[in-house]
C-alpha cells in the first residue's frame, strides 16, 4: 500500500515538470484513484504488533491523576496548579522525572486524553508507523480560526495544517515540486544573497554606533526583519522594504513582525493551556483573532499586488515567484500556500520564527565559541575568498538547530494499535513524540556544549553524530509530513551565515544567554552580540 502512494505521489511531482498537455493526461489518471485515496489513509490493518499480547494495557500508562469536576485543569491554574506557566521543556523533563518514558495526560477539558513518549526507540516506532497519510491533528485555534472564523476567506482550502487525509495529500502533492526539491530552492540563492548583503550592511551601521560594536537590545527583531524579506522575495519575488533602518513602526514589514511574535505568545495559552476559548469568547482568543485578521489581510494584500503584476512571458519558470508558480496550478493552493508562508514561516506553525531563533542561537553559539568560529571562518574564506560571495554549508547549521530545534516535539494520531513503552497504545490515540525533554537530548555527549564537529562525515569520536540515535533530533520533523518549508529554512541560513561570519568577529561578553520555552524554543535574553568589522 505504502509503495502505490509513493508512485501516486512521483507520479504527479513528474507531471508538473512536463508539457501541460501531459501533465493534465497524468493529472486524470490520478483523479480517477479518488476511492483509493479516501481510503488509503485509514488503515485497515487490523494485526496486532509484536508485543501485543505481553504489553500492559492502555489503562495503565501511567500520568498525573485527574480529579473529579477539574480533572488535570487545576494543575494549569496560577497559584494551586505545578504546571502553570510552566516553559515547554521544563514541563516535559517534570512529567518525564515522575512519570518515566511514557506518560498519559488525560482530563483535560474540551481535549483527547494525549500520550507522550520521551524514549527515542519508542519515537522511531510511533513516527515510522504512521503511515502514507499521517494524520496530524493539534494547531485547534487555527484550525478553528480558518475552517469556521473565516472560512469563506480561504474557499474550502485550508494548507497543509488544516487538513488530513485524501485532501492533505492533495495539497502536498501540488506544493511538493516547488517547495520540496533541492534544486529549487538553490534557484533563489541568488535572490537569499541579496538579502543576506542587506542584513551585513546593516549590522555594519549598528556596530558602527557603538564603540565596542555590539548590537541593540532589540537584534532578534533584525533577524525577524531579515527573515521577512528573504520569505517575500522567494513568495513573490518581490522586495518588501523590511530591512530600512528607518523602518516606520506602523509600516506593514513592521506591524506584520509584530503581529507574528504575539501570536506565537497568545498561541501558547490557547494550545497548551486548557482552551477556555471553546466554551466562552475569552480576551486571549479576541485578540488571536484580530491579530490573525491583520495577518491574514496583510498577507493577501501582498499576494494580490504580485498577482495584478503579472509576469511576463518571457520569463522562464524557474526564475518565477513560489506564488506564480503555485498559480500557474492552483490558484487556491497558491493562495493558501502563500499566506502560510508568510504567517508561519511554512508550514509548521513554529518554523518561522523558530529560524530566527536557531539563526539567533547559531550567532550566539560562534560567539561564545571563538575557536568554533575560527574554524568556520577558515572554512569560508577557503571557499569563499571574496566577501561578498554567496553560499557555503557547514555542521555549524546542523549543530545550532540541535541546540535551539525548529520543531521540539511531533504530534500524531496513531494509524494501527502500536505497542509504547512496554503499553498497548490503540489506534486512533493522540501521541505526541518529544524531543526537548532530557532522555532525547542525552544521546549527545556533552548535549550542552556547541560542537559542530558532531556532525562531520569524517567524526569518529564519542561526540559523533553516528553515535546517536537517528530520531533523537527531528528540527523539521519526520516523513510525509515534514516541514515543507525546510528547504528555503535552510537556504537562508546557508546563505547568510557565512556572509555574517566573513565580515565580522564575533563575540559575547555577557553572562551565558538563557534558553527557553513556551510555545517556542530558544534564546530568552537580548541578542547583544559584538561584531567587530573584519577587514
Amino acid at each position: 500500500m505504502f509503495s502505490k502512494s509513493v508512485a501516486v505521489e512521483l507520479a504527479i511531482c513528474k507531471c508538473f515538470s512536463t508539457s501541460a498537455r501531459r501533465c493534465t493526461s497524468e493529472a486524470l489518471n490520478i483523479t480517477r484513484k479518488d476511492d483509493y485515496y479516501k481510503n488509503l489513509w485509514v488503515q485497515n490493518d487490523e494485526a496486532k504488533p509484536a508485543g501485543w499480547e505481553n504489553a500492559l494495557p492502555y489503562e495503565a500508562i501511567p500520568g498525573p491523576k485527574p480529579i473529579p469536576f477539574l480533572g488535570n485543569m487545576w494543575r494549569f491554574f496560577p497559584y494551586i496548579g505545578e504546571y502553570y506557566n510552566a516553559p515547554l521543556q521544563k514541563l516535559h523533563n517534570v512529567l518525564n522525572d515522575q512519570y518515566g518514558n511514557i506518560v498519559n495526560l488525560k482530563g483535560i477539558l474540551g481535549r483527547k486524553p494525549l500520550i507522550m513518549i520521551y524514549d527515542t526507540n519508542d519515537m522511531e516506532t510511533f513516527l515510522r508507523n504512521a503511515g502514507p497519510f499521517p494524520i496530524r491533528y493539534g494547531m485547534e485555534s487555527f484550525i478553528h480560526y480558518r475552517t469556521k472564523t473565516k472560512k469563506d476567506i480561504f474557499n474550502g482550502v485550508g494548507g497543509v495544517l488544516t487538513v488530513q487525509g485524501e485532501e492533505w495529500f492533495k495539497f502536498r502533492s501540488l506544493v511538493n515540486p516547488i517547495m520540496m526539491q533541492p534544486r529549487t530552492a538553490q534557484q533563489y540563492v541568488g535572490s537569499m544573497d541579496i538579502v543576506a548583503s542587506q542584513l551585513v550592511e546593516n549590522i555594519k551601521h549598528f556596530s558602527s554606533q557603538n564603540a565596542d560594536n555590539e548590537m541593540p537590545a532589540d537584534f532578534l527583531n533584525e533577524l525577524y526583519k531579515w527573515s521577512m524579506e528573504s520569505i517575500g522575495l522567494i513568495a513573490f519575488n518581490k522586495r518588501l522594504g523590511c530591512l530600512k533602518l528607518n523602518l516606520e513602526k506602523d509600516s506593514d514589514p513592521a506591524k506584520f513582525i509584530a503581529s507574528v511574535v504575539e501570536m506565537f505568545e497568545l498561541m501558547y495559552t490557547l494550545e497548551i493551556l486548557p482552551p477556555i476559548w471553546k466554551l466562552i469568547s475569552t480576551p486571549t482568543w479576541r485578540r488571536y483573532v484580530e491579530i490573525l485578521d491583520y495577518l491574514t489581510e496583510t498577507a493577501t494584500k501582498y499576494i494580490n499586488e504580485s498577482l495584478n503584476g503579472g509576469v511576463r512571458d518571457d520569463v522562464p519558470e524557474h526564475e518565477m515567484s513560489v506564488l506564480h508558480r503555485l498559480a500557474k496550478i492552483d490558484q487556491k493552493v497558491a493562495f493558501a500556500m502563500v499566506v502560510d508562508m508568510l504567517i508561519a514561516g511554512i508550514d509548521t506553525f513554529i518554523s518561522r520564527v523558530k529560524r530566527e531563533g536557531c539563526w539567533g542561537a547559531a550567532l550566539y553559539l560562534l560567539a561564545k565559541n571563538p575557536e568554533k568560529q575560527a574554524r568556520l571562518r577558515e572554512e569560508v574564506r577557503r571557499n569563499l575568498p571574496d566577501k561578498n560571495s554567496p553560499v557555503t554549508k557547514d555542521a555549524t547549521i546542523k549543530e545550532a538547530t540541535r541546540i535551539s530545534p525548529v520543531a521540539v516535539a511531533h504530534l500524531r494520531t496513531t494509524v494501527k494499535d502500536l505497542v509504547l513503552g512496554g503499553y498497548r497504545v490503540p489506534r486512533n490515540t493522540d501521541v505526541l513524540s518529544v524531543h526537548i525533554a532530557k532522555p532525547a537530548r542525552s544521546q549527545f555527549k556533552d548535549p550542552e556544549k556547541f560542537i559542530p564537529e558532531r556532525y562531520l562525515r569524517s567524526a569518529n569520536d564519542d561526540y559523533s553524530y553516528k553515535n546517536v540515535h537517528p530520531f533523537a533530533s527531528l528540527p523539521f520533523g519526520f516523513g510525509a509530513r515534514s516541514c515543507v518549508g525546510k528547504r528555503f529554512a535552510n537556504l537562508e541560513l546557508e546563505v547568510a551565515l557565512p556572509k555574517i561570519i566573513r565580515n565580522f568577529e564575533l563575540t559575547w561578553p555577557h553572562e551565558d544567554m538563557v534558553f527557553s520555552a513556551k510555545f517556542l524554543y530558544g534564546i530568552a535574553r537580548p541578542l547583544k552580540i559584538r561584531a567587530r568589522p573584519l577587514e
